[in-house]
């Protein structure tokens, strides 16, 4: 029997080199401050907070024509597939403790964006799609993916109640690749 598809059957972290030395030593007091040692390094703080990603569909604006009888026909466009669809994802955070993930996210972007950053593209992102029983059946690769925004962060003192709160990342890419694995 083939099963319907459960929306929580992906896997998508982080590259190990995401956070760079520096911001990794500017949390560490902190993360080594969390009880039980969960967190051996910045990246798996990150990767721990990952909640969801959202793609969005892939879709192109038709060439339309009038024919003399009033009726019109639609064609594909000349643009190349790659220009015309939205290159974009969203990976939402839950957001933890002291929003101490939300600063780690913020520092990442200024990072990146910094004039003296040399690096013009974090590593590619992958993201895997799993079945029932957590093996892999496809893997989408980001290529040359570009941090662009981070949510707003709503601080209210009325709020007092302690709940699972998340922010989003935006990413840009430049192209993505879809591999099936047959094994």
């Amino acid at each position: 029997m083939i099963l319907n598809s459960r929306n929580n059957l992906f896997d998508f972290r982080f590259p190990r080199n995401f956070v760079p030395k520096e911001i990794a030593e500017k949390y560490e007091p902190y993360l080594n401050r969390i009880p039980g040692n969960l967190f051996e390094d910045a990246i798996d703080f990150v990767n721990y907070g990952i909640q969801a990603i959202n793609l969005p569909g892939i879709t192109f604006d038709p060439v339309s024509q009038s024919d003399n009888d009033g009726t019109t026909r639609y064609f594909r466009g000349k643009i190349p597939i790659q220009n015309t669809i939205e290159r974009q994802f969203t990976v939402t955070m839950q957001l933890m403790d002291g929003y101490i993930n939300y600063w780690m996210m913020t520092d990442l972007l200024l990072y990146y964006y910094a004039p003296t950053t040399k690096q013009k593209y974090i590593d590619n992102l992958n993201l895997g799609i799993t079945d029932a029983e957590g093996i892999v059946l496809s893997t989408i690769a980001f290529e040359k993916p570009i941090m662009n925004q981070i949510s707003e962060l709503n601080l209210n003192m009325s709020e007092n109640i302690a709940e699972f709160t998340t922010f989003d990342i935006n990413f840009y890419y430049n192209k993505f690749n879809i591999k099936i694995e047959s094994d």
